[in-house]
């Protein structure tokens, strides 16, 4: 058996990262084999062969095979297509500002780094190098950087490259964990889950690291996964304010908190639309991890995916740039 272990606040761990998964490997898929320096392509078996024949507007991690791969989905077809082949575990999959390349984090070579591939699967490039481990990308606004977090000083940090993984500059040191970096649609601001008052909250800093961080949302209860509205007026954010998870939108500022969830169940990681009219999350209410929608008020919440096995980690693809 498979534990997945990333760094995610420690109840979002418990409840969908550290899943006991099936063991890893499904007969006849290629194994993906990162070498090189930043920005070198990945040797990649049959990966060439892999090409997705849907037009998807989203792009998620499921277990439905065993060990978690990346897939795509069409909302408004219902149909899926896995997107990665590996025995390798890869998650947490975002789109490029253009929607032609996709970055994820795999331990396809041994430990946690960030990958880059195109669109449809092809054209894998492994973007960080480093005996710790690295997670969670987001791609700037202007697609030039890649925010992602590494414990690569001893403690978690917030961390930015360019987007062929060069360039790496600490942005975040202070005692305790700061993970989840989050880009303002201007690029000027990063808001990240951090642990400074015990336990994880949402703070915001500056793009630079400059001007030291500051409290967004410290309510009781664990608060994480930031996602901003297109416009950046509101951040969508899941928590456990109310005793269970829910998700929850609020002004960029931290004001207004409004509940848009609200399910026995876990309810868990928002991405806004790129138009700001649905939220995608995962949520466990029909009895294991399955990715939904719902309007920007919480309202026509629906299962998107339905299949057996855990799906998560859903991002939205940009529309089309002019």
């Amino acid at each position: 058996m498979v534990r997945v272990r990333t760094p995610r606040p420690a109840p979002l761990a418990a409840v969908a990262l550290l899943l006991l998964v099936a063991p890893v490997g499904c007969g006849g898929d290629a194994t993906l084999v990162g070498t090189g320096a930043p920005g070198e392509a990945v040797v990649a078996g049959t990966e060439a062969a892999l090409r997705i024949t849907i037009d998807p507007d989203l792009v998620f991690y499921s277990f439905r095979q065993g060990n978690p791969d990346l897939y795509v989905l069409d909302s408004s077809t219902g149909r899926q297509q896995r997107l990665t082949h590996s025995h390798a575990i890869e998650i947490d999959p975002v789109y490029s500002p253009d929607g032609t390349r996709v970055a994820f984090m795999s331990d396809r070579d041994g430990n946690w780094e960030i990958y880059v591939m195109n669109a449809d699967g092809g054209g894998t490039t492994r973007l960080t190098f480093d005996p710790s481990h690295d997670s969670r990308p987001a791609w700037s606004p202007d697609g030039g950087r890649i925010a992602f977090c590494s414990d690569r000083t001893g403690s978690w940090e917030i961390y930015v490259m360019n987007a062929d993984g060069g360039g790496v500059t600490q942005l975040t040191g202070a005692p305790g964990v700061d993970v989840g970096p989050c880009w303002s649609p201007d690029g000027s601001r990063i808001v990240f889950e951090s642990t400074r008052f015990g336990d994880y909250d949402l703070w915001v800093m500056n793009a630079d690291g400059s001007g030291g961080p500051a409290p967004l949302a410290a309510g009781p209860g664990a608060d994480w996964k930031a996602s901003f509205t297109p416009d950046g007026s509101r951040i969508a954010f899941a928590t456990e304010r109310d005793g269970n998870l829910e998700i929850y939108a609020m002004n960029a500022d931290g004001s207004n908190p409004v509940r848009l969830t609200n399910n026995p169940a876990r309810d868990d990681d928002p991405d806004w639309s790129p138009d700001g009219g649905k939220v995608a999350f995962f949520s466990d209410r029909d009895g294991n991890w399955e990715i939904y929608s719902m309007g920007a008020d919480g309202t026509g919440q629906t299962n998107l995916t339905g299949r057996r096995g855990n799906d998560a980690g859903a991002d939205w693809r940009p529309f089309p740039q002019p």
